[in-house]
Order: C-alpha cells, then sequence, then structure tokens
C-alpha cells in the first residue's frame, strides 16, 4: 500500500501553497479499500472534478444465481481533475489514504487516456483490467469511437482484444475490438 507522502509544499503567509504550477491535470488517488464511490460522493460535493470507472459485469453467486453489478474498474483508486496545489487537501479527504506519486512527484495521467477509458465504458463491452501487463504488439485504432488511441493487441481464445495501458498504476484495461479497426505500429512488446 502506497504511503501518505508528507505534505510537500511551501506555505505563503495566508497559509496558502506558494510556487505551484496552475495547471489542470488528471491525478490519481489511492482509497482505503471499497470506498471509491464514498470518496467520489465527497469529492463531487466539495466540487472537484472526479472520474471513477464503473463497469457492468455478470457475477454469479455460489447459489448459481446471476445478477449484473456495477464494479469499479480500478479498486482502490479515483482519478481528480485539479491544479496540484490542491493534492494534499483532497488527501485529508476522509477515505482517502495518498496520491500516487513518484520519484517525489504526482503521477499525472493525460487527457487523451482519461477519455479513452470513459470511451471503453460507455461501449457497454465487458472490460478486463490486466495488473502488471508487458506482453503484445502495439497497435492503433483506425475507426470506432476510439479511433487514434494506442494500445495493446492481445488474442486470447480467438478473440481480438485491445488494451490501454495506466504506467502510473501499472494496469491495463481490455476491450473487444475487430481486427479491421486497427493497425500496427512499429514498436513491439513480448507476445503472449
Amino acid at each position: 500500500m502506497p504511503q501518505t507522502p508528507k505534505q510537500p509544499f511551501r506555505m505563503d503567509d495566508n497559509g496558502d501553497p506558494t510556487g505551484l504550477d496552475r495547471k489542470v491535470n488528471w491525478y490519481i488517488f489511492y482509497t482505503a479499500p471499497r470506498a471509491e464511490k464514498v470518496v467520489q460522493k465527497e469529492l463531487l460535493i466539495k466540487g472537484y472534478d472526479v472520474f471513477l470507472p464503473i463497469t457492468k459485469t455478470l457475477r454469479v453467486w455460489n447459489n448459481r444465481q446471476k445478477k449484473i453489478i456495477d464494479q469499479v474498474l480500478f479498486p482502490s483508486y479515483i482519478f481528480v481533475n485539479t491544479l496540484e496545489s490542491n493534492l494534499y487537501k483532497i488527501c485529508q479527504t476522509r477515505k482517502i489514504t495518498t496520491y500516487i506519486h513518484c520519484g517525489g512527484k504526482p503521477s499525472i495521467v493525460s487527457n487523451k487516456c482519461i477519455e479513452g477509458i470513459k470511451r471503453m465504458v460507455n461501449l457497454n463491452q465487458e472490460l478486463i483490467v490486466e495488473p502488471n501487463f508487458n506482453r503484445g504488439e502495439v497497435v492503433e485504432i483506425v475507426s470506432g469511437p476510439l479511433a487514434g488511441y494506442e494500445g495493446i493487441l492481445v488474442e486470447q481464445q480467438s478473440k481480438t482484444k485491445f488494451g490501454m495501458h495506466l504506467q502510473a498504476i501499472n494496469q491495463t484495461v481490455f476491450i473487444d475490438i475487430c481486427k479491421n479497426r486497427i493497425k500496427k505500429k512499429h514498436k513491439h512488446v513480448n507476445a503472449y
């Protein structure tokens, strides 16, 4: 579990952070287990731009009963579009453990990546998240609602899947795709 960073900001005479970039970016926050929806609600009430990717999944219970449930795509992670100066304040929110950072700097997710995940979720297809995925061929989608996005191509059980990797949390989101909608890039990663 990530550790909470100490307050990395210098404060001015009014107690406000100083010397920080005033650009809004998508930052990733780590939450307590199964607390993502509670955190989302609290941050929305506080006026933050929050993204919690949720997908519908068919769940089969022990008594063989089937039910479609809403499932968080990245358990214990939530995305917030905000200024870097707000990170410490957001970390004070109940059930948020820390923000994701690397080398002392907060990890940023690009707008294009967030938009790609939003489009994948809106397609209402089964999404699969693979932690630590590093195999497959790099491809670009050339047509359809995800046109222009680069990702990883994987074939499993005669199905073609497109994956978009989130390096900051080392996880990959997959969706089924037709081969005629993609083209190969010249990069190559170890294949399955």
